[in-house]
């Protein structure tokens, strides 16, 4: 077989591999490359570890042996002297003539008539992913060592498509573990109730550990006794039955040996069978048919609120350090939210206490209006000294007093105040251009309704048209049980307000922080490997050592690339230099020319042969430039032909287009590209326009979209030739953080 035969099956492997294609598929595809590279073979196959650390099949050719499948084959290195030595070694073993050599089952080889047999490893950074079993019978296959070399190669690309399905699987799990935990957080967020944070603790906790068996203790105050609170409304018991067996139990907390061990430790404890373990209290466990419990301390601030016990009924049970972590992440998420809600709670107790406290002292009030005159002088100096505002209204709603601090606040003198309508001076409202609806106003609704009003979280107007936002409190005032108007006491929120604002985007960037870190490190290992295996090539076979230069000069690129995103935890510097776009626009071209021509796509370019020099960082123009040729490959599954063009603009610009004749992108998509996680393409991972984004900014250079459905996009680059005379380019060779570039991303993204 030729070299340059091997060297395209190579490359297709290597295509699938990077595709995320169906791992059976490059398998495969691997099992036919080495059925037709030893063409006196007999049989191939691919066999995959078990957890129980043997060895069943699952590709390979024929598929089927004797009339046996691939797939009811194992492969046992207990039984069988070779494999466990293979296994043992990590390393190939050929056997010529199988009637020589005593390792083999010699019941499998008398059953296929092995005459000759080949056992490779398939491992990668010594992890050991299944076995390839390659045997010929009636004679011997007499392998070559170029043969066993080409062998080696496919079964490496075996072993890198492999470890690739295993990180991909990992990242999902990770993805899907995250994005349960944001949802949590986010749902924990609007609760205002206490009633509200269990029922979406209940659900998330569930959720992680795929048990909806779970109840909360929560104690009656710090320190004091803890009593069975809520049970989840799907568990297996109702609620009330579960309060009922607690009250006949009596149970006592402190003598609970679990229980206290979670309270003092303030950690979670798992007890997969209570059988086992002399700490749950067994009459308990008897009368509900607990097997086994998982205990997770509600802390907040060093104090224990309660327990959130998941316990196993009829049979025990455990669960992976995934799952656990994953539900005391939301255990600890609701320990914040719970805490928050009761003091709420008791806010609104006290709010509904000093109501009732006002409304009484109104009432004195009525009684001591001719006092309260005689002491007028001193309520204006109380008045004047707090820092809330404060201004009464008549029944007309037309101001009668006002403090310094109310007229301060809405940007007016307090004598230009007196005597005009309530929203001509307070004016409020959720929105700024409707404000208020009169006929429901909350200030003007006590002197109506008699029954006071509170509301947090609007706006008010000042003087000058900018608005702030606010909580506040009408309430009635009485003359004889007569309503003469109401008093109105305001309070601007706005540090509190950009206080949680600011702690949301902390948040959203520590989580977007840590999965960019992981996934960078997870990335880096394979292309540690594919970089060696290159380098190996190029010491065995003859061929252009040009070739293997660009190869390595890629694979250098590409890891530049997968640095980019870990600017996420590590900002790095830019290095600009003088380079020919031109060449550069062409070598770019060239590398995806044959993945462009396996997709039937024609690549052409138009640049202009007078062009100059453009100072750049070469390779993040080139990850640029890879990105969007990749993204019109994509977009044209049936073919079609891409122009890359470059003209000079101006003295100071250059003009790059890239235009394909793909589908398009709706037009709705089109504001949100360079989003950091959004895409429009199924399995994208959404960083790759972000980044080109900040790389074309951090050049000076400026990229928009225009496209059609259906008729194909256009792809427009604005570069200046030097970026340090262009005017929007904040620095050129200086320190980029691109995590402040996401923060900015973010912040846009929520605006808009």
């Amino acid at each position: 077989m030729s070299d340059q035969t091997r060297y395209l099956r190579l490359a297709q492997i290597t295509q699938l591999i990077n595709s995320n294609f169906d791992l059976r598929a490059v398998l495969e595809h691997v099992v036919t490359a080495i059925s037709e590279e030893i063409i006196h073979c007999t049989a191939a196959g691919i066999y995959l570890a078990e957890p129980d650390g043997t060895f069943r099949g699952f590709v390979g050719k024929p598929d089927q042996i004797a009339g046996i499948t691939l797939d009811q084959l194992v492969a046992d290195p207990a039984k069988d002297a070779l494999i466990a030595q293979v296994v043992s070694e990590r390393k190939m073993i050929y056997i010529p003539d199988t009637a020589l050599d005593p390792r083999p089952d010699r019941d499998v080889i008398l059953r296929f008539q092995m005459r000759s047999l080949l056992v490779v490893p398939i491992s990668f950074d010594n992890e050991l992913f299944g076995l390839v079993f390659l045997f010929n019978h009636g004679s011997p296959m007499y392998l070559s060592q170029e043969e066993i070399e080409s062998i080696t190669a496919y079964v490496n690309m075996a072993a890198v498509a492999l470890r690739n399905a295993k990180l991909f699987q990992h990242a999902n799990a990770l993805l899907t573990e995250k994005q349960l935990l944001i949802d949590a957080l986010h749902h924990l967020s609007l609760c205002k109730t206490i009633e509200e944070v269990l029922n979406v603790c209940f659900r998330f906790v569930s959720c992680a550990v795929d048990n909806p068996n779970i109840g909360i203790h929560i104690a009656d105050a710090i320190g004091a006794r803890f009593r069975p609170v809520r049970l989840n409304h799907t568990a297996d018991w109702s609620e009330q039955d579960w309060k009922a067996v607690h009250r006949n139990l009596q149970l006592n907390y402190e003598e609970d040996l679990l229980f206290q061990d979670v309270i003092r430790s303030k950690r979670s404890a798992l007890v997969p069978d209570v059988e086992k373990d002399p700490r749950p209290n067994r009459e308990a466990c008897e009368r509900f048919g607990i097997r086994g419990v998982y205990m997770i301390p509600l802390v907040v601030a060093g104090d224990v609120l309660g327990v959130v016990a998941v316990v196993s009924l009829g049979v025990p049970r455990s669960y992976t350090e995934t799952q656990m972590r994953l539900a005391e992440s939301i255990v600890d998420a609701t320990s914040t939210a719970l805490s928050n809600a009761m003091r709420f709670e008791q806010l609104e107790a006290m709010v509904r206490q000093r109501t009732t406290e006002l409304e009484e002292k109104n009432r004195m009030l009525e009684n001591l209006v001719e006092e309260l005159r005689k002491l007028s002088t001193r309520t204006t100096l109380i008045l004047d000294s707090v820092t809330e505002g404060i201004y009464g209204l008549d029944e007309n709603g037309r101001v009668t007093f006002c403090n310094p601090a109310a007229a301060r606040l809405v940007g007016r003198e307090p004598g230009e105040i007196i005597g005009l309508p309530q929203h001509d001076v307070f004016w409020h409202g959720k929105s700024e251009d409707k404000g208020c609806t009169l006929a429901v106003c909350p200030i003007l609704s006590p002197i109506e309704t008699g029954h006071p009003s509170q509301v947090t979280d609007e706006l008010f107007r000042r003087k000058d048209g900018s608005t702030f936002p606010v909580d506040y409190v009408s309430t009635p005032m009485r003359d004889d049980g007569k309503i003469q108007g109401a008093v109105v006491v305001f309070k601007d929120v706005t540090e509190r307000k950009r206080s949680e604002e600011l702690m949301i985007k902390s948040e959203k960037l520590s989580v977007v922080g840590q999965l960019a870190a992981g996934v960078a490190h997870e990335i880096r290992n394979p292309l540690t490997a594919l970089k060696g295996f290159v380098q190996l090539l190029q010491s065995n076979v003859h061929t252009k050592d040009e070739y293997f230069n660009i190869m390595l000069s890629e694979l250098d690129r590409i890891e530049l690339i997968i640095n980019e995103l870990l600017i996420l935890a590590k900002p790095v510097d830019v290095q600009f230099q003088f380079h020919d776009l031109k060449v550069l626009i062409e070598t770019v071209v060239a590398l995806l020319r044959t993945q462009a021509i396996l997709s039937n796509v024609q690549i052409t370019t138009d640049c202009d042969p007078a062009l100059p020099a453009v100072l750049c960082d070469e390779n993040r123009l080139k990850q640029v430039l890879v990105n969007l040729l990749k993204n019109a490959i994509e977009a044209m599954p049936r073919g079609g032909q891409i122009v890359v063009q470059a003209r000079r603009e101006d003295d100071r610009t250059i003009l790059i287009r890239v235009i394909d004749e793909g589908t398009g992108i709706p037009e709705d998509s089109l504001p949100r590209l360079g989003e950091p996680f959004f895409t429009t393409k199924e399995k994208g991972v959404g960083l790759g326009l972000t980044m080109s984004y900040q790389i074309i900014e951090s050049h000076g250079g400026q990229m928009h979209f225009e496209s059609e459905v259906g008729a194909g996009t256009t792809v427009k680059i604005l570069l200046p030739i030097d970026p340090r005379a262009a005017d929007n380019c904040t620095a050129v060779g200086a320190e980029v953080s691109y995590q402040s570039k996401l923060q900015g991303l973010l912040g846009s993204t929520a605006k808009r």
